[in-house]
């Protein structure tokens, strides 16, 4: 049980903390012998791009087209970067494809110095030829991302054009200008949206397959696909009225209660319901009212004001409440189209920037792709820099109901959908809550519907779980739903990721009103707060549960006795820097015979530079964090004494088979912005001194970033006896070393207490 007098802990981070470290060697040994059938193959892999590429550079000589480079699967890593032979004078890195699969611009003098460069013999440049596997052609395979020709009217369907940036503004003029021309030859309804800083793109309507095909050919097209639509996420499973809705399920506000507020992107909340309507400060509707169709929207924001008094106040339910801005994007059909969607929210959030908790319990009918995010979830990630504010979205539900699915079918057919993949977003899953005898989900479990991990890149997606319900492996859910308020004044039953997600929209709205008293609140700072308290009860992350579900709104605040939890903010700074927070100390009541006997856990989150062009490397900045041991050594070598750092507290999931780049991004989530470490030691750890650590890394072809990057970082010691007062031991032993701590909190909002 947390104690409302343990706020957890912010520390002032200092000009102390940031140490000078040495540059890493450089990568001198090839990965593999450069033979000469290795530069043969290579030589007449650009010779056959020369030959394809010869009519467009006869034509277009000053439109530069695109190649493909594929690399050994184990040199994923910057450090294996071919740049010595991809470079401006050669073909210059302009993104990547698939894991691995370099874009890089090239011109038809560029293909031929890349042609000399590849046969060059110099030791600098044999370990950059050595990683290469394949040079080939971007082709019109690559562009089209069109499931089936099979329609009957291409003249009403819509498609979605990507054109590429080459990194450079007079190449891109010219590939603009050349797209331009070509569709004017076509005849196309063309048309060019901008919905934010980084997310924009070409709308094409078509008269037939044959212009579709034609476009696949251009130059300058990066992508093609159907515009996507979307839907709220649980839209087409039928909610069931269950009873009438009254002030003991859904208390009325309390007058002059300072209230959260959330903003609910759906569609809409019942006009006419008295109840959920005391909830709801303001609207605004893209939809004309006679076709709104509220039940699905109105269970949302229920979720949202009052999660477990509408659940007769169930164990797991938080006692949260928050107020309501309703926002009406779908209609009765149930879908939206992206480019519309993106219109609405950028309105609504303009008008509405003081709302900083958004719900989206929206998403398709079909996975992201593994190796490239949505244009919608980096939709989301600029609007969420841009405003400060914190989208909150629902993995998405699959309507597969059966558990007998292998692991492989379940992470290929039942991945999260878009928006679910947006890197700054809260992305949330659903568990069971209850079961029946014909029940998919045992109590606990993953809810059968909903959509797990992993996200783009293999990215922890999603990052937490809540209620959603459960339901038979026919689709039935009587009494093992999720209940909330429905249109008219009624209490409706559901399943889906559409109503777990709410409930953590409550929770972290509350947790953002709660902080903000005292610091500075930021989407970053809640977002660690929340999957922070689901880190303390996880076993370790499951593509499944994500790193689990968060806990109340107090005790995700507030610390027991026998815990402390610390909040770092730092600006990581780049290059041969490192944050080195050290000598951590640590408490009697944790310490056994000189050995820490206890468990640490960690809770990562920043916010990274994204860049879409580089597809599976969207992510520009990785942030690594350690917490382990130093000591001191004596070089038998020089007679120095050298200081040896070895991490104690292993990332979540822990399962490293190996350093390759790909296997790290699987099992230490290398480039993510969220992560998590946890470790308990029951037997006891022998160490010396504690060092807390965090570190920049920079993509390849990414600049360094002007301002460090800010982190948050929560970090949580607990004694693994009960009964200990480590909370105020450590924070007398902390202040006595000097440490400065601010509590993140002095109040927990008050919640209506419900007569029976």
């Amino acid at each position: 049980m947390s104690n409302k007098n343990n706020p957890i802990q912010s520390v002032k981070v200092t000009q102390k903390d940031f140490k000078d470290v040495s540059s890493p060697k450089p990568n001198s040994k090839p990965i593999r012998e450069v033979t000469k059938e290795l530069v043969d193959k290579l030589k007449a892999d650009i010779e056959q791009s020369a030959i394809e590429l010869r009519n467009h550079f006869n034509t277009a000589p000053n439109v530069p087209a695109v190649l493909k480079i594929r690399l050994l699967e184990n040199a994923l890593a910057k450090s294996h970067r071919p740049d010595k032979v991809f470079k401006d004078t050669t073909c210059p890195i302009i993104g990547t494809a698939d894991f691995g699969v370099l874009l890089v611009s090239a011109n038809e003098d560029g293909i031929s110095q890349l042609k000399t460069r590849i046969q060059s013999t110099a030791k600098s440049i044999q370990p950059d030829i050595a990683v290469i596997e394949e040079i080939s052609v971007f082709s019109s395979d690559d562009r089209l991302h069109v499931n089936s020709f099979e329609v009957s009217n291409f003249n009403a369907k819509k498609y979605k054009v990507h054109l590429f940036d080459h990194l450079k503004e007079r190449q891109n003029e010219r590939i603009k200008e050349y797209f331009n021309n070509s569709t004017a030859q076509m005849t196309l309804d063309v048309s060019f949206k901008e919905y934010s800083s980084h997310t924009s793109f070409h709308t094409v309507k078509v008269q037939n397959q044959l212009s579709i095909q034609s476009l696949a050919k251009n130059i300058a097209v990066r992508s093609i696909e159907e515009m996507p639509t979307y839907s709220p996420s649980d839209f087409k499973i039928a909610t069931s009225p269950v009873g009438p809705l009254d002030s003991s399920m859904l208390p009325d506000p309390l007058h002059g209660f300072d209230y959260p507020v959330v903003a609910v992107v759906d569609s809409g909340i019942c006009r006419t319901s008295k109840q959920i309507n005391k909830w709801v400060i303001s609207r605004k509707s893209f939809v004309p009212e006679e076709v709104v169709n509220t039940s699905h929207g109105t269970m949302v924001g229920g979720l949202i004001a009052s999660p477990s008094s509408l659940n007769y106040h169930e164990e797991g339910f938080p006692n949260t409440q928050a107020k309501l801005v309703d926002i009406t994007v779908f209609d009765t059909s149930g879908n939206a189209s992206e480019d519309d969607l993106m219109e609405m929210i950028s309105e609504a959030v303009e008008q509405f920037q003081n709302i900083k908790i958004w719900n989206l319990s929206i998403g398709r009918n079909e996975p992201t792709k593994l190796n490239s995010f949505s244009d919608f979830g980096c939709f989301l990630d600029d609007l969420s820099e841009k405003y400060g504010i914190l989208f909150v979205v629902a993995s998405g539900n699959h309507n597969t109901f059966t558990t007998n699915r292998s692991d492989e079918d379940k992470t290929r057919e039942s991945r999260v959908s878009s928006p679910g993949d947006s890197l700054r977003a809260l992305t949330v899953g659903s568990i069971a809550h209850k079961k029946n005898p014909q029940s998919a989900s045992k109590e606990g479990q993953c809810s059968p519907f909903s959509r797990i991990g992993p996200g783009p890149a293999f990215t922890p997606k999603p990052e937490v779980i809540h209620f959603g319900g459960n339901c038979t492996e026919n689709g039935g859910y009587a009494q093992i739903g999720v209940l909330s308020c429905g249109p008219e004044d009624q209490i409706y039953e559901s399943v889906g990721t559409s109503f777990s997600t709410p409930i953590v929209s409550s929770i972290a709205a509350n947790a953002w009103q709660s902080i903000e008293k005292t610091i500075r609140a930021t989407p970053e700072k809640v977002k660690a707060l929340v999957i922070h308290s689901a880190v303390l009860d996880c076993n370790g992350y499951e593509y499944a549960t994500g790193f689990g579900k968060p806990r109340d709104i107090d005790s995700l605040l507030y610390c027991s006795e026998n815990q402390i939890t610390l909040m770092f903010e730092v600006d990581v700074r780049h290059g041969l820097v490192e944050f080195d927070r050290s000598p951590i100390p640590l408490p009697s009541s944790v310490q056994d015979k000189g050995k820490f006997k206890g468990e640490v856990a960690m809770t990562l989150v920043y916010s990274p530079p994204l860049d879409q062009s580089f597809g599976s490397e969207y992510s520009r900045v990785n942030i690594s964090v350690s917490m382990g041991e130093t000591k001191t050594i004596l070089d038998e070598a020089t007679g120095e004494l050298k200081t040896s750092f070895s991490g104690k507290v292993p990332p979540l999931p822990s399962n490293k088979k190996d350093l390759y780049e790909i296997n790290q991004l699987k099992n230490s989530f290398k480039w993510s912005p969220t992560k998590a470490h946890k470790k308990k030691y029951p037997q006891g750890t022998s160490v010396q001194a504690w060092k807390l650590k965090m570190e920049s890394t920079i993509r390849a072809e990414e600049k360094v970033p002007i301002t460090p990057q800010k982190a948050v970082l929560l970090v949580t010691v607990k004694s693994i006896n009960e009964g200990t007062d480590l909370y105020n031991d450590t924070v007398r032993l902390l202040k006595t070393n000097g440490w400065i701590l601010n509590p993140i909190t002095i109040t927990v909002p008050v919640t209506v207490t419900i007569n029976a």
